[in-house]
């Protein structure tokens, strides 16, 4: 797993963009928190922040819709978790986890289990348009990802640059 601090962000590994290849599509969980975001409904617009997050894919071109995928036998699924904690006036301690699950053969017997093959997380603290910039930085990093290895033929090693600001 990718790990993006409050001062740092760490590329996807070569594997883990990898396995983005080829893919027809994904489908997109609707935004899961797993922590109570009663205190914070007012501040933190979870309908608008998923519709912004869903008109990227769509942007992208990435998002193809269940009808669509269902003639594929795989059907990979990116689910986003977030759990947000007030810890003081206008100030939230945050975890954000971006997971792609896909099914994967295995070689000792014929199942085919649903697998993470590429995920990112972020733990920090701040406000919640620092929550919603963050976000937001983490599926753009999907996007860049699945962008870059479904543009080309692959490569052997591809490094992904992420602006020191975050």
């Amino acid at each position: 797993m990718v790990v993006v601090t409050s001062q740092h962000a760490w590329a996807s590994t070569f594997l883990e963009k990898e396995s983005l290849r080829g893919l027809p599509g994904i489908l997109l969980k609707p935004l899961n928190f797993i922590s109570t975001t009663i205190k914070i409904n007012g501040e933190l617009p979870i309908f608008q922040l998923t519709a912004e997050i869903e008109a990227e894919f769509r942007h992208a071109g990435i998002l193809l819709d269940e009808k669509a995928l269902e003639s594929s036998n795989e059907r990979p699924f990116l689910e986003i978790q977030g759990a947000v904690t007030q810890i003081a006036a206008n100030l939230y301690a945050y975890t954000i986890i971006l997971e792609l699950h896909q099914q994967a053969a295995l070689l000792r017997n014929a199942s085919r289990p649903w697998v993470v093959t590429w995920s990112l997380g972020s733990l920090s603290t701040g406000d919640i348009k620092k929550f919603q910039d963050r976000l937001q930085l983490l599926v753009r990093m999907f996007i860049q990802d699945y962008k870059e290895v479904n543009a080309r033929p692959a490569q052997a090693r591809s490094i992904s640059w992420i602006p020191s600001n975050y």
